[in-house]
């Protein structure tokens, strides 16, 4: 079987000139509370995206994806009705030259590999963006830094796309460690590389139940975080503490009840990153079940097929258990002491075939 730089050079008929990788994440904890200016706690997964890249002298962009095994050509960045794994590239494409103006605006050939689930809440979509970006810098040799590639490749989500998400999957995705959770303060972009105990074992399960964020209610939410910043008068969600919300704020029951998620999911990041650094897998793995029922009641993000994962796993052994993502379907993500891993495991085997689990 062909590699993909050999069918790269087969497709194209010449070799590619660049090739860089970047990873899918799993957040551990803290859901929608990038985009509100808050804390989270993902770390990477292995996971990723490829990306091989050359000059095309035919006055066109050509860009083929492995995954879908599809080809496409254009020559224009005019978002497309019917392909949303092609509009990221146009949009990357956009991004990147609008940053660059000096640079001529060259066509390329571009080929992409990934063995990242689409569509699961692990951030298919960042990778492509950050691997992409990634990919234009090294070849045009423009300099940016990992967390100005982040930067563009949320630009590419948020203008391009239409997606109103935060910075902490692209930034993850560009500057994460293997082995490690990447504590971020998404107003400062801040962050911390912590260990991950050794004794800490993370599995996800994938609950089958697939989104496209576009068309989920992540934007409604996002919509409704903005409301409550309105009404609480601050420009960042993320740096209300939890002593200064009361229901009686709130006339419409449901912007305080997102607005509740957020503010206690700052919290929690910010317990979890203690426990994290002091080996205390039984206050992690509370937070993390905490989180998961107000991301599932308050912010009402998850599914009934998700909170039957959840209870479970607890019930399994784990000492925590959420969904995991922006919401609506996805894969959950459950902590697991590593003495304790196989009974778990064995008894889950009752309830979800062994292809549904990813051991981190």
């Amino acid at each position: 079987m062909k590699n993909s730089s050999e069918n790269f050079n087969q497709l194209f008929n010449n070799p590619s000139t660049i090739k860089v990788s970047s990873h899918a994440r799993v957040n551990l904890i803290g859901e929608h509370t990038d985009y509100t200016g808050g804390y989270v706690m993902p770390s990477l997964l292995p996971y990723k995206t490829s990306i091989f890249l050359n000059q095309n002298d035919n006055n066109k962009y050509s860009v083929f994806s492995e995954y879908f095994n599809e080809n496409f050509e254009f020559n224009d960045f005019i978002k497309s009705k019917s392909n949303d794994w092609l509009d990221y590239i146009k949009g990357c494409l956009f991004v990147f030259f609008d940053e660059n103006k000096k640079i001529k605006n060259t066509y390329l050939k571009i080929y992409i590999k990934s063995d990242i689930p689409m569509g699961r809440g692990i951030s298919s979509s960042s990778a492509l963006c950050v691997g992409v970006i990634k990919a234009l810098n090294n070849f045009f040799e423009t300099g940016f830094n990992k967390k100005h590639i982040a930067i563009l490749a949320q630009k590419v989500e948020r203008n391009y796309i239409g997606v109103s998400g935060g910075i902490m999957d692209q930034m993850v995705s560009s500057i994460g460690i293997h082995g490690k959770a990447f504590f971020l303060d998404c107003l400062s972009l801040k962050y911390e590389l912590l260990d991950i105990p050794v004794d800490w074992n993370f599995c996800l399960i994938d609950s089958e139940v697939q989104r496209n964020l576009r068309e989920s209610s992540y934007n409604e939410r996002y919509k409704e975080l903005k409301k409550a910043e309105g009404i609480l008068n601050t420009q960042h969600l993320g740096t209300i503490k939890e002593n200064q919300i009361d229901e009686s704020f709130f006339e419409n029951q449901i912007i305080y009840k997102r607005t509740k998620h957020v503010v206690s999911e700052n919290q929690r990041v910010l317990d979890a990153k203690i426990f994290l650094q002091e080996n205390d897998i039984e206050n992690f793995g509370n937070l993390m079940n905490k989180s998961h029922q107000s991301y599932s009641q308050d912010f009402e993000a998850s599914t009934k097929d998700v909170d039957l994962i959840v209870v479970r796993s607890i019930e399994s052994g784990a000492s925590g258990c959420r969904l995991t993502g922006g919401g609506f379907g996805g894969f959950t993500v459950s902590l697991i002491e590593k003495n304790k891993y196989d009974n778990w495991y064995k008894k889950m085997l009752n309830y979800y075939d062994q292809i549904k689990f990813f051991k981190i």
